[in-house]
């Protein structure tokens, strides 16, 4: 089940319980005032690991942060260390070892892709022609595996009430 440390509302990022009664949280709302939503969003996009709930859930590590704060248009620093410990909060809070799992798995799916997609094939003695065919003969059960931990990932943060209703994430 996910842990829900914000609430979404009308597409907008709302502070639930645990931001008033958690340190990590409380700081950032008692320290930023004018921008603690905002920071919210931040820590909210960088941490969820529900692709319904979090568009930048597929994107990729390296261009993740960069993009999250152009597109909440954050006027605040991610290395104040209020913030950096908060995001370290809700990493921690959100994480489990099958979210590990998948994210392994993802990370090594994409380096995989990447360096199939830009290493120039080369033959001979000492060429790699037969690392890249190896790696695509491989590419089928590294995939499966990567489906298996995601389905685990969506089950695992699957909340039920009585009757079998899926328990919304507030929309």
């Amino acid at each position: 089940m996910i842990v829900k440390l914000f609430d979404i509302q009308n597409g907008k990022v709302i502070p639930t319980e645990h931001c008033y009664t958690l340190k990590a949280l409380k700081v950032v709302m008692d320290n930023y005032p004018d921008n603690y939503i905002k920071i919210y969003q931040y820590l909210f996009y960088m941490t969820c690991p529900n692709p319904d709930l979090n568009p930048f859930f597929y994107t990729p590590d390296l261009d993740k942060e960069s993009l999250i704060l152009d597109q909440i248009e954050a006027d605040f620093s991610t290395e104040d260390e209020d913030i950096y410990i908060a995001l370290q909060f809700c990493q921690r809070m959100f994480e489990t070892p099958t979210s590990r799992a998948y994210k392994g798995i993802a990370s090594m799916l994409d380096r995989l892709g990447r360096y199939m997609e830009t290493t120039p094939i080369t033959h001979g003695r000492d060429g790699n022609i037969t690392a890249l065919v190896n790696a695509a003969k491989n590419y089928e059960a590294i995939r499966q595996s990567f489906k298996g931990a995601y389905k685990d990932l969506q089950e695992e943060q699957q909340s039920k009430v009585r009757g079998g209703q899926g328990l919304a994430y507030d929309m």
